[in-house]
């Protein structure tokens, strides 16, 4: 029963309310977006690898200043630094909606924008994964990382596209427009917040040192770095690409009309609304990696719909099962780093990660565009499906980056001896 109410025990703390309702605004603004600016460039462009430059133009300094946000966020206040990041995205949003309803907008513009907003990304990212641990009970961090994506998959995933889909069809100055009232909104609850102090420090260092220390501490951690590794693989060649590929395929093989492609988005973000609301009261299993890798293997596989799809349904089909497999796999993974890595290292960890998670994706991105172009979408995620299998393999069956759980299942068996092998 206690397990069952953590997600509610949760909503009682005033700082972890606060943060998720600010961020569940912000994200309705971002899927209003995502899908306004998809149709924008594919309606300017009728290209899926010019669509990938796009996405691969916000990814790319967002991959590249990671490690230097997460230097940052370990030296200073998290919220503030949130606070930084939401104030100035609201500035490049409402400077875009205002050059979009003046009919002047043109690609390189956007390309521009991408470059700048994905620098504040990089900012937004390690702050909050830093912050959580601060604010929130270490026994409420599943609930807190579940509640998480259920309001990106419930907001961003799924009421923001299907919005962005409609308003796109009318006016995508009025869809940007919501996005940039949704970031100041954000930046109110960041205010409302009580102050959080900076991360306390044994010894002055530069920040070139830190982000050294936070890479060496990664590189040193077996199951961290392999982990990451395998991720990074399949985010660059089957997951991240999904958000260019899919739109392209409804558009330009299935003609599809715009709403279909709000929808898409609005199942996968429906499957992970409601895996999130069963993810947040799972107790963590004995074997984390192992059951993360297994659940994440299985959206992986789903990628093989994409090279027999003939309709929009089972197009849908990909992003659903997706969506489902990286929310609980995602609250493992992110419970397991706020257990694992020390708190003076939160920042530098978390910037790492996402760093190499997301490293290889804007080349990804870019690749996945050309091959698309060049092979076909259905025989691009056939190979690259099958491609990915391989680390996901490679790492249920390795027992050096499994050894972190081994104190788990042995004190596991030491309670309940007969689960002890003969």
């Amino acid at each position: 029963m206690q397990r069952r109410l953590a997600v509610a025990r949760l909503v009682q703390h005033r700082e972890p309310t606060l943060l998720l309702s600010g961020q569940a605004v912000s994200n309705l603004g971002d899927g209003v977006a995502l899908v306004a600016l998809t149709l924008l460039v594919l309606d300017t462009t009728h290209s899926a690898s010019m669509l990938a430059w796009f996405a691969a133009a916000r990814m790319a300094p967002m991959v590249a200043f990671l490690l230097v946000g997460g230097a940052v966020v370990d030296r200073f206040s998290r919220r503030a630094l949130l606070l930084v990041s939401d104030g100035s995205r609201f500035v490049l949003t409402a400077g875009l909606t205002a050059i979009i309803a003046a009919h002047a907008l043109h690609y390189g513009e956007l390309i521009a924008f991408a470059l700048v907003f994905g620098l504040f990304d990089a900012l937004f990212m390690p702050a909050y994964s830093a912050l959580t641990p601060q604010i929130v009970p270490v026994e409420l961090l599943p609930a807190m990382n579940s509640i998480r994506p259920l309001s990106s998959n419930l907001m961003g995933s799924m009421i923001g596209p299907a919005l962005g889909g409609l308003l796109a069809a009318y006016s995508t100055a009025w869809a940007i427009g919501i996005d940039a009232a949704t970031f100041a909104v954000s930046a109110g609850f960041l205010l409302a917040m009580r102050p959080v102090p900076a991360p306390e420090r044994t010894r002055a260092t530069s920040m070139l040192h830190d982000i050294k220390e936070g890479v060496a501490y990664v590189r040193r951690t077996t199951w961290l770095w392999t982990c990451l590794v395998a991720v990074a693989f399949v985010n660059a060649l089957v997951l991240v690409p999904q958000g260019v590929l899919v739109p392209y395929f409804l558009r330009h093989v299935l003609h599809a009309p715009k709403v279909e492609v709000g929808l898409v988005f609005t199942v996968g973000g429906v499957t992970g609304a409601l895996t999130s609301l069963v993810a947040g009261n799972l107790k963590m299993p004995r074997r984390r990696i192992r059951t993360m890798f297994a659940v994440w293997g299985v959206g992986t596989l789903s990628g093989l719909v994409m090279g027999v799809a003939t309709s929009f349904w089972e197009v849908a089909l990909f992003p659903l099962v997706v969506s489902a497999s990286i929310v609980v796999g995602n609250v493992f993974w992110e419970s397991m780093i706020q257990e694992e890595v020390p708190a003076e290292m939160m920042g530098r960890a978390s910037s790492v990660d996402w760093f190499v998670s997301l490293g290889l994706s804007p080349i990804g991105l870019v690749l996945a565009g050309a091959l698309a172009a060049a092979i076909g979408v259905r025989t691009y995620y056939v190979v690259m499906t099958l491609v990915c299998l391989l680390p996901t393999v490679l790492i249920l069956l390795s027992r050096r980056v499994n050894a972190v759980d081994a104190g788990r299942v042995r004190s596991r068996d030491v309670a309940d001896p007969s689960r002890r092998a003969p």
